[in-house]
């Protein structure tokens, strides 16, 4: 079971959620718009609209986090210890993993491009192309 808080945009201190072994879900409709996509996390009053969420932090994990489409189309679940909306930029949101000790980060981003919801392996800032 994890314990999260949760952060919206311009709202300080967010509010802590337990999520009971489930997965926090970003579901996309149809015209896979982030606008129109929501966050649906367990025990919290009603869902999210997709672009309203800043971060969501991991207190306690571990956290797994999903990705569903129109189409059946499904990714996940993700490990994450943090989930950052508009990271890196460019892109719509990133699931991830901070090791504390090495301070190194992984993890997956999300985008979405013609037509096509885009989930791909985080490369680091500083990372050569």
């Amino acid at each position: 079971m994890a314990t999260i808080q949760v952060i919206l945009h311009g709202i300080p201190g967010g509010t802590v959620h337990d999520t009971d072994n489930y997965p926090v879900i970003l579901q996309f409709n149809e015209g896979l718009s982030y606008e129109d996509a929501v966050w649906v996390i367990p025990s919290y009053p009603g869902n999210i609209p997709g672009d309203y969420v800043s971060e969501i932090r991991v207190m306690q994990g571990p956290l797994k986090v999903m990705v569903d489409g129109p189409d059946g189309f499904q990714s996940g679940p993700h490990d994450a210890t943090w989930v950052r909306g508009g990271y890196p930029r460019g892109k719509l949101c990133a699931f991830l993993q901070v090791n504390n000790t090495t301070r190194k980060t992984s993890g997956v981003t999300v985008d979405t491009y013609e037509g096509s919801i885009i989930v791909e392996e985080l490369v680091p800032p500083g990372t050569p192309a």
